[in-house]
């Protein structure tokens, strides 16, 4: 058995060594980890304990690698709450500020993918861990405080949107920015400006951390000034692949000053070079998952929940006044269909009920419990199949547990065309996640029902309607679907009715705009 008395040789070496080994030291872990699956939950938890004991006296920086190991190997919250408290309280002198936006981004990654690591209380360290960064590094650039344009000097005409990352329209939240871009300019009249700021993981400081998460970083838009999106043009400018650089984030503070934007939205939030740009004009801040709030600095939120005590909480945290946080409908667009297939080209017979279960991180979503529920439906029900469309790289392994839904059940991948796949399927059902709100709107648009736990954006989106308690009610509401054609009917309609709503981005966008703009000015 390795023993994690065998990581006390990497205690000795220096920071450089350590991360010059750092393969070998994760390989380590990764053997540490594979023993303790072995056992039972409670022995598993003692090793994990002892290590997080263990790690106490060890440099703040190997602390926050070993710990990170520690939470993801036991899947606990308080592990979270205790990795982030490390990483705020570390010395500047040993975790620098660059290296703590990359933690930041990789707890809060982690924790995005893995509900089991959610909580307020981490939720809350996150968003004083951001502050803190952002607060950082505009006192760097010598800026101190909101110092905004004079409303009657702004161009009323002209709008910047800051995106952390865009990558296409296969990418949800590069859809959200283009359709968003597409209201402002069509509907509004305003010119937009698109800055990619390449700050979504920046490679930058870059520390050791355990299975540490790389950024998607399309280059080719770097010889991109314009980008096209159902007819319309809209400036464009993406950052080098080296931020948060300093250099470029005061050369885009100036081209706010001098162009005079209205206002900056900014896709997403966690973007430190959007905020500081944010201290000369209005900023508002779109959530793209949208059952959560994003964290910024900006003055401005839009956000589709009703804020609770724990929202407040954090808002006060970021400095964000909670009557500047207005809520609306979360809207979406789709990349055009281009094909039409046939359930037997997708493998599956005519008269099976199809069910759908859409994501790109499926690895993480899927749980045992799930495919427990999938299993027993499929037992129950013998027309009852399962397609996974998305990214689940395990699916030949996590399946094999159970063979009736081995037998009753295909991986289909990625697929370009999602909207051709999704009007083939029976119905949308949705595993415990954060993210997902495209996909559950493409499934009403095409009048897909849908069944999922009242959490996260899958829920937001689709609505009460389609909501069940637990994994219980969703086995009970499957096979309801699929034996009571009249109540398939019905909710079928109401799934297009509810897309008619999800795809009105004119009225649900410009309106809450023209009331931000209200206040802005």
């Amino acid at each position: 058995m390795t023993c994690i008395h065998s990581l006390e040789e990497y205690r000795l070496i220096s920071n450089e060594e350590y991360f010059a080994r750092f393969g070998e030291i994760e390989a380590a872990l990764e053997e540490i980890r594979i023993e303790w699956d072995k056992e039972t939950p409670g022995q598993k938890q003692e090793e994990i304990k002892k290590l997080e004991e263990k790690v106490k006296g060890y440099p703040d920086w190997m602390k926050i690698h070993l710990l990170s190991f520690c939470m993801k190997a036991g899947n606990d919250k308080e592990t979270a709450r205790r990795l982030l408290d490390v990483v705020l309280n570390a010395d500047y002198a040993q975790v620098g500020e660059y290296n703590k936006l990359s933690h930041y981004w990789q707890i809060s990654t982690a924790i995005f993918e893995n509900k089991q690591l959610e909580s307020f209380e981490a939720e809350f360290r996150l968003a004083r861990l951001y502050k803190e960064l952002f607060q950082s590094f505009a006192a760097v650039l010598g800026a101190k405080g909101r110092k905004y344009i004079p409303a009657a000097e702004r161009n009323k005409n002209l709008v910047f949107v800051f995106s952390s990352q865009v990558l296409g329209m296969l990418h949800a939240p590069t859809k959200t920015l283009l359709d968003r871009c597409y209201v402002l300019q069509k509907y509004m009249r305003k010119r937009v400006l698109i800055v990619n700021t390449a700050m979504q993981i920046p490679r930058k400081g870059a520390a050791p951390f355990f299975e540490m998460k790389d950024s998607v970083y399309n280059a080719e838009y770097l010889t991109k000034t314009e980008l096209e999106y159902k007819g319309e043009h809209f400036a464009f400018l993406q950052c080098e692949d080296d931020m948060p650089n300093l250099d470029t984030i005061v050369s885009l503070a100036k081209l706010v000053v001098t162009q005079k934007p209205e206002f900056l939205l900014n896709i997403g939030g966690s973007d430190i070079c959007a905020d500081i740009c944010g201290l000369f004009v209005p900023e508002i801040t779109v959530s793209t998952v949208f059952s959560k709030l994003p964290f910024s600095c900006g003055e401005y939120q839009i956000v589709d929940k009703e804020l609770t005590e724990e929202d407040v909480a954090i808002l006060r945290e970021l400095e964000v006044k909670k009557e500047n946080v207005k809520r609306t409908l979360f809207t979406f667009s789709f990349k055009e269909q281009e094909h039409h297939f046939t359930k037997e080209q997708l493998g599956f017979r005519e008269e099976q009920f199809v069910l759908l279960i859409v994501g790109w991180r499926l690895d993480e979503e899927i749980s045992d419990e799930f495919l427990q529920m999938l299993d027993s439906v499929c037992r129950k029900d013998a027309r009852i199949v399962a397609a996974f469309m998305g990214k689940y790289q395990n699916y030949e392994e996590s399946i094999k547990k159970y063979p009736l839904l081995a037998a009753n059940s295909r991986c289909l991948g990625a697929q370009e065309d999602a909207l051709a796949v999704t009007e083939c399927m029976d119905l949308y059902v949705n595993p415990k996640r954060n993210g997902g709100g495209s996909s559950v709107a493409e499934a009403l648009y095409k009048g897909l029902p849908a069944v999922t736990l009242p959490v996260g954006d899958v829920s937001a989106a689709a609505g009460e309607s389609f909501r069940v308690a637990d994994y219980g009610e969703m086995a009970e509401t499957i096979l309801h679907f699929a034996s009571d054609e009249d109540y398939y009917e019905r909710m079928s309609r109401l799934a297009e009715e509810r897309a008619e709503q999800l795809m009105d981005s004119k009225n649900s966008f410009c309106g809450v705009i023209d009331e931000l703009e209200q206040d802005m000015n």
